[in-house]
């Protein structure tokens, strides 16, 4: 619903993904300057700001509104990143110790197997001699 306050602004009400609140706590319309120096620039205020003993003073400028979402969108995604990245770097922490857990498996494996080895030799050298003697 579009319709003209005075000649030098007109109102426009639009669903937001949440309500921008004065001062007084009564949602905000959003408005559109009819003003030369800023024509065409939209911006919220207070509803009652044509009736002075009601106005609070609340003014914003539609960019500004627009600005802080985008800022809280982009402080969400930083945040949810954070957690990606902290998420990752458990992850990665978790895989490096069950990498050096299976590379101690691996090695004490390699230590059991160069025992059995030389146990191997030992025997046939006492096999080779006792048969050769």
């Amino acid at each position: 619903m579009k319709s003209s306050a005075s000649s030098n602004t007109s109102y426009t009400w639009t669903s937001q993904k949440s309500p921008i609140i004065c001062k007084c706590g009564y949602e905000c319309p959003m408005w559109t300057s009819q003003k030369p120096h800023s024509k065409g620039k939209r911006f919220f205020c207070c509803p009652f700001y044509k009736v002075r003993e009601k106005y609070c003073g609340f003014f914003t400028w539609y960019d500004d509104v627009d600005r802080v979402s985008k800022t809280d969108e982009m402080t969400y995604k930083i945040a949810v990143l954070e957690a990606k990245i902290s998420e990752l770097q458990a992850l990665k922490k978790m895989e490096v110790g069950e990498l050096e857990f299976k590379l101690k498996v691996k090695d004490a494996e390699i230590s059991h197997l160069k025992w059995f080895k030389f146990g191997f030799i030992v025997i046939l050298c006492a096999l080779i001699m006792r048969f050769c003697l």
